[in-house]
């Protein structure tokens, strides 16, 4: 059976909302993982977690994986304060426009969202 840390590594490869939890929130995304120090501090250095992935974890399904972190990186804000009213409304936007790609049913609408969602993250 997998240790913890393992565990961890493995669903940093396969689920990308994970990653970002564990860059935004460690506390929560990693509370149910009995880890070290060092081991969790791995999740929140993107070098020492390239390392670690590269290394692989021991199990035949989940091979090493080749990671290259450069330059400067904005992944996540972790001194954002409360949303503004512009951030508030510029979501409720972004929400609308997922939600208008969702419903729609002939290719025109759902380009026609898909372009305006694009127009508003950029």
């Amino acid at each position: 059976m997998l240790d913890d840390f393992k565990r961890a590594l493995a669903r940093v490869q396969s689920d990308y909302g994970f990653y970002i939890e564990c860059q935004a929130n460690p506390a929560v995304a990693l509370g149910r993982y009995d880890l070290s120090t060092d081991e969790r501090s791995t999740f929140l250095d993107p070098a020492k977690l390239a390392e670690a992935l590269s290394r692989g974890i021991g199990v035949h399904k989940l091979p090493p994986v080749t990671i290259k972190i450069c330059g400067t990186h904005d992944w996540v804000n972790r001194a954002a304060a409360d949303p503004t009213p512009q951030d508030t409304d510029r979501t409720a936007m972004v929400e609308q426009e997922v939600r208008a790609v969702k419903r729609a049913r002939t290719p025109a609408d759902r380009t026609g969202a898909a372009v305006r969602l694009m127009e508003l993250i950029g």
